[in-house]
């Protein structure tokens, strides 16, 4: 597994050419560091991510995720996240890899294996396991179509299913699993975090909520939290600052605007809040047209 492993470091050191580096193989994301970095708040949407090099750390809400290169971590629903590079020196680099999840893909692997046993009752939307030769080999290779870019389009595919079908057959495969299954609790949270995804500038009702996922309001919210470590309005929060200063760093808006279009209507609240998620006021990352 380490001769896969230097392979993969090898690979992501001569193809990123930069701290986070998109490639033409779909999905698959490169990352690297020379230094520690400092917290950057993002919205992760479901992934693998795979540490070669170096640590990294996930906050969600106020959970800890630390993740080493023994380990994977897999990212089921859309969460507002705190990521930073805790570990890594100009003599020993931080090295990264992350791959989109498909549902769908995910869905017809799941309906094609009739041994996958039963999901448990489980809701957590991320969590990491043990990482394995069955993991890092297709990625691997999948990494490696980036030095044969003709081989992409017919290869990708095939790598792909495999890849997910590893991780359907891990330890991390119930959780996996239950985000594809309509009537599992995790699926009724995830199709309630992208209404909230597509809808955080409008009011938010738990009881809307609850009946869109089918459950009763208590066992909604205690689910939600469960999936995502954080309530529903804490989550539509963190939603709405996101898109914020995205809007603010683009430039060429006002911060009254930039509140207002995000779905608050009070600026000192806005402000406020802002700054208690950032660190600093939103004129700060305000960005001069």
């Amino acid at each position: 597994m380490d001769a896969v492993r230097r392979q993969l470091i090898e690979l992501v050191s001569f193809h990123c050419k930069s701290d986070k580096q998109t490639t033409v193989v779909p999905g698959l994301t490169l990352f690297r560091s020379e230094r520690p970095t400092a917290p950057v708040r993002s919205l992760y949407n479901p992934r693998l991510c795979v540490v070669l090099q170096g640590k990294k750390e996930i906050i969600i809400d106020r959970n800890l995720i630390e993740i080493s290169p023994e380990e994977y971590l897999v990212v089921v629903l859309d969460l507002p996240v705190s990521a930073r590079v805790s570990q890594a020196s100009p003599g020993s680099r931080h090295y990264a890899v992350t791959l989109d999840l498909d549902p769908q893909i995910i869905a017809e692997i799941v309906a094609g294996d009739s041994d996958q046993s039963s999901p448990i009752a489980k809701t957590a939307g991320a969590a990491t396991s043990a990482v394995t030769r069955d993991i890092l080999e297709p990625l691997e290779r999948l990494t490696r179509l980036l030095d044969r870019p003709e081989d992409i389009k017919t290869m990708a595919p095939l790598i792909y299913r495999e890849l997910i079908y590893r991780l359907v057959q891990g330890s991390l495969g119930d959780m996996i699993v239950q985000s594809t299954i309509a009537t599992s609790g995790l699926a009724r949270i995830a199709r309630t975090t992208v209404w909230i995804k597509s809808n955080f500038d409008k009011a938010l009702s738990i009881a809307n909520l609850a009946e869109m996922a089918g459950m009763s309001q208590t066992s909604y919210y205690r689910a939600f939290k469960s999936a995502t470590a954080m309530s529903p309005l804490q989550f539509r929060t963190r939603l709405r600052l996101h898109e914020a200063r995205r809007q603010l760093q683009l430039g060429g808006v006002k911060i009254g605007t930039v509140a207002y279009a995000v779905g608050y209507e009070n600026q000192s609240q806005f402000s406020r809040e802002y700054r208690k998620l950032f660190g600093n006021s939103p004129k700060n990352d305000l960005h001069p047209h």
